[in-house]
């Protein structure tokens, strides 16, 4: 299963089928009819299924597998869930923010091997535990396929492609044994920067550099825990640019494990569902190789077991005068 949220044209809870995007509430409403013999189905399906994908991982996490039976007849029901409108076409659809709505975005840095060993730092410098680098404004949002629009007076347009965890509930200062029970699922976040901005402005991770509009482009679903294929720490991950390999890892580089990073971020911030933290980037950015993004280009963020987070890039215009 995979999660996505979508724009009909207010932000909806949807899953993948194949190569169609199947509306929850309204689809849970028809097997409910069609299946269970509810009455007043849809109404029942309002109540299950909330609008805000934020209370439904607040209901649903650890227990996604409960929805098999609908997938199976999302599936059987193809032909006239897509007659109702209720299951459209992938390629047709506009996809939103993974979660167009969370409360924070706390990113992790200097989390891969490889990033610290490409920069050249001595392994007695390297993070003694997981560092917390920055929060991302939820402002910053966009979904895949979306534009990244980068400010006019930078030239140094860089990128990361993070594995993303999504919290399932509420936790403050949980033990590492037992972070899994708090993971709704993961995602993609493309940690998009610039780099030549004054070092007054606190630089690399400061708001000027790393949570401009558009900075954020998360997705292109959710995968919840259940349904990952294999641990998320083994998980591949790549990043191209115009077909060009950027980044080539596997999570196995991180340097703790993503119950380790949960568990630490709580120990200083209660989580809350749908809150994303993301774990940090591999080597591979245009800061050390020098091959900055360019407006016109598509970069594309793809981990196993999510799929592949695709943005355009493009510059922005400032009219105003200061």
């Amino acid at each position: 299963m995979k999660l996505v949220s979508f724009a009909a044209p207010l932000a909806r809870i949807g899953f993948l089928e194949g190569d169609n995007v199947v509306d929850f509430q309204a689809s849970y409403g028809l097997y409910l009819q069609d299946r269970e013999r509810v009455g007043n189905a849809a109404h029942v399906a309002r109540t299950c299924i909330p609008d805000s994908l934020n209370d439904f991982i607040r209901l649903y996490s650890g227990n996604m597998r409960r929805f098999e039976p609908l997938m199976a007849y999302a599936q059987q029901e193809r032909g006239r869930l897509a007659a109702l409108g209720i299951a459209r076409p992938l390629a047709q659809t506009t996809l939103l923010a993974a979660n167009p709505d969370p409360i924070k975005i706390v990113c992790c840095g200097n989390s891969y091997a490889r990033y610290l060993t490409e920069w050249g730092l001595p392994k007695e410098e390297w993070p003694q535990d997981v560092k917390i680098s920055f929060l991302k404004s939820p402002a910053s949002l966009v979904g895949h396929d979306d534009e990244i629009r980068f400010p006019p007076d930078s030239e140094q347009w860089d990128y990361e492609n993070e594995l993303a965890i999504v919290i399932g509930a509420h936790c403050s200062d949980i033990e590492e044994a037992d972070a899994s029970r708090y993971i709704f699922g993961y995602t993609i976040l493309n940690d998009a920067c610039v780099r030549d901005i004054p070092s007054w402005t606190g630089r690399y991770d400061s708001p000027r550099g790393k949570a401009g509009d558009t900075f954020a482009p998360l997705g292109p679903c959710i995968t919840p825990s259940e349904y990952l294929p294999k641990s998320p720490n083994a998980l591949h991950i790549r990043t191209t640019v115009d077909g060009e390999v950027r980044q080539d890892d596997t999570t196995a580089g991180l340097l703790w494990p993503v119950e380790r990073i949960v568990a630490f971020v709580s120990r200083y911030m209660t989580l809350s569902p749908g809150d994303i933290l993301a774990t940090g980037s591999t080597s591979g950015n245009a800061l050390v190789c020098g091959k900055w993004l360019r407006p016109g280009q598509t970069i594309e963020c793809e981990i196993e077991g999510i799929g592949v987070l695709r943005s355009r890039i493009a510059r922005r215009e400032w009219t105003a005068a200061l």
